[in-house]
């Protein structure tokens, strides 16, 4: 399976460039919201500036941040905040520096040397250690299981083959974060493996599903194992500055999680699904919270240097979301995106944007990050799984 999240810094230049703007478009919001309570099978959702992280180096825009416990075979236990919360990938990777001291030995590969994962993305690798663990999710607990614990001290650097996949972004700055939690569609990563001493790593065949870093959602004991339900309230256009969201665990398995109201779209084998805009269609498309920026070939809007859009106005582009060829059963649902003026948004006010978007070549798929998730609530089914709206992998959108 593949792992998709995708972050697009914005960095000191860009901060600094809008500290002369009057922040596009009127409005905003300054006002710190309520967070909403949650209930036991539910993650508080948080969009701000992450304390450990300068504005002046990174604004954390559109990052969704939630906090979990990792405890060790023994029952000991470390709560890391800020973790990133990823539609489009699965599995628990975690700084070791984030832990606290938390022991967790790393799983034994072949010939008893230890078990390290190079995950691929979209914008770099992460290499780290594979150790088991339990996770508590709210107030969930998971049985134990796989997780990724990036940076671990007793591995070797990431061998050439991960290394040249893409940056390192295995690191606070880099992540946005103290770790990323995976709860898309699929349960095993299916990344690349190795088996590492002291001096070296080599690769290895993929090992077992249940030897891979996994989506904790399928691992919790109890019934919101099927999936997930991610709600995030609207906001102004110009933006908010902090923002608070819902993450449900089950999908239409209780009542705040209820799928009534929601659109079903199957997706493929991949997870994918076919997303229209501008009259193009765009097969292997996504729906992607770990992406701060939606990503999109769009016709005739201006873009700065680095590919960010910057129309003379705030675009409301109609898309259209359908089920991929040979996904059943077939579905669509009408929506909008909208792209608003990069170069225009008060990045020193606000860190919630719902018009952040950017460039991509005209081949690429579609990634709807995290500000098309404003003002909606998206439910993913994991594969195999089943829900009232049918079985994953499936999105379900309202």
């Amino acid at each position: 399976m593949k792992s998709l999240r995708a972050t697009r810094v914005v960095a000191a230049a860009a901060l600094g460039l809008a500290l002369g703007s009057c922040g596009g478009g009127g409005g905003g919001s300054g006002t710190i919201p309520v967070a909403p309570a949650v209930g036991a099978n539910q993650l508080l959702v948080t969009i701000e500036q992450n304390p450990a992280i300068p504005a002046s180096v990174n604004v954390t825009a559109n990052i969704p941040y939630v906090t979990v416990t990792v405890c060790n075979l023994s029952s000991q236990c470390a709560t890391v905040d800020h973790v990133v919360l990823d539609t489009g990938s699965y599995g628990l990777r975690v700084l070791q520096g984030a832990l606290g001291g938390l022991s967790l030995p790393v799983d034994a590969a072949t010939g008893g040397t230890q078990l390290a994962e190079c995950a691929h993305f979209l914008d770099g690798h992460i290499w780290g250690a594979v150790s088991h663990a339990t996770l508590q999710l709210g107030g969930e607990t998971t049985s134990s299981l796989p997780i990724q614990v990036i940076g671990a001290s007793t591995l070797p650097a990431a061998p050439a083959d991960c290394a040249s996949a893409g940056s390192d972004v295995g690191s606070l700055q880099a992540l946005g974060g103290n770790g990323l939690l995976g709860v898309g569609q699929f349960i095993a990563d299916g990344q690349a493996y190795y088996a590492c001493t002291a001096s070296g790593c080599t690769s290895l065949s993929p090992p077992p599903a249940s030897a891979q870093v996994s989506n904790p959602v399928p691992f919790v004991n109890s019934a919101d194992n099927n999936g997930i339900v991610l709600q995030m309230p609207s906001i102004p256009t110009s933006g908010a500055g902090v923002s608070y969201g819902v993450l449900s665990l089950g999908a239409g398995t209780q009542a705040d999680n209820a799928l009534s109201g929601y659109t079903a779209l199957a997706a493929d084998s991949g997870g994918d699904i076919t997303i229209t805009v501008q009259g193009v269609a765009y097969p292997g498309s996504f729906l992607d919270s770990g992406s701060n920026f939606s990503f999109a070939s769009l016709s005739g809007v201006p873009t700065d240097a680095n590919g960010n859009y910057t129309p003379a106005s705030l675009l409301n582009l109609p898309i259209t979301l359908s089920t991929s060829s040979g996904a059943s059963p077939p579905g669509s649902l009408n929506s909008q995106m909208y792209v608003g003026d990069y170069s225009s948004m008060d990045f020193s006010r606000y860190v919630a944007f719902n018009d952040l978007a950017a460039q991509v070549p005209s081949t690429s798929p579609v990634d709807l990050g995290l500000p098309f998730f404003y003002g909606r609530s998206v439910a993913y089914v994991i594969q195999g799984m089943s829900s009232p709206l049918g079985s994953g992998p499936l999105y379900a959108l309202r």
